[in-house]
């Protein structure tokens, strides 16, 4: 079995593109999103085009959730009116539908963050100065009754591979948003200090797993600009320097 695994796109359709220009030259056909797909000042329709086009199988995010959560009524949030203003009908019952969690080929879990929370971080704890990798310990408690060996989370932005015990777990990275900065738990920055797209591949042989960590370039300062056009300078910031 051997996958594309992509997360955190954020409504980054020129980020979004990149990538799958570059997983249609490996010839990979399975194609799987962790969540947060349209949730940013950017292209959530085009973005949302491109995902159905293309055949991604996605998850639902916290930010995803977001968006459900404001329909009919107007939000303190500019973000969030400007994504159901550019949404359509279709749209918007694509994201109602999307599932929590996945399991593929009865041998990896997915999640957007853990599987009872999409604003936990798996992999990441955050004290009130710090940003860590959690002990292998405290990720296989959030992970108790997952069955499966090998697990795709997304949520943090950070591309990561952490290996405990008893299992693999694997965050791709964010295809559109290289850096942010979050009030909760504590505040705290999550940042690549790198512009470029980030997706996985995935080949599971047997008990093993192969993995390949794949950074792209594309277009951000057209993202960028467009960050800026809808309000949104501290996206502009984190998309043309990878840092918050």
């Amino acid at each position: 079995m051997k996958i594309a695994v992509l997360s955190d796109i954020h409504a980054n359709s020129w980020a979004l593109e990149a990538v799958l220009k570059d997983i249609k030259s490996k010839k990979i056909k399975e194609l799987y999103d962790l969540g947060d797909s349209l949730y940013g000042p950017l292209d959530p329709m085009g973005t949302f085009k491109l995902i159905e086009k293309n055949n991604i199988k996605s998850l639902s995010g916290n930010q995803d959730r977001e968006i459900i959560e404001n329909l009919g009524k107007k939000s303190g949030n500019q973000t969030i009116n400007y994504i159901v203003e550019n949404l359509d009908n279709v749209a918007i019952e694509w994201l109602k539908q999307l599932p929590k969690e996945r399991i593929i080929n009865n041998s990896v879990y997915c999640c957007h963050g853990t599987p009872n929370n999409d604003t936990t971080y798996l992999l990441e704890e955050v004290q009130a100065n710090s940003v860590f990798t959690r002990q292998a310990a405290s990720i296989e408690a959030l992970l108790s009754k997952i069955k499966q060996k090998f697990v795709l989370c997304g949520h943090s932005h950070l591309p990561k591979i952490v290996e405990t015990n008893q299992r693999t777990i694997i965050n791709p990275g964010s295809v559109g948003v290289p850096a942010y900065d979050d009030n909760t738990p504590h505040f705290h920055k999550m940042e690549n200090y790198c512009k470029k797209a980030r997706y996985s591949i995935i080949e599971v042989i047997g008990d093993s797993v192969v993995i390949e960590q794949i950074a792209i370039n594309y277009d951000f300062e057209e993202a960028a600009r467009t960050a800026e056009l809808n309000g949104r300078s501290d996206w502009a910031l984190w998309l043309r320097t990878g840092r918050a």
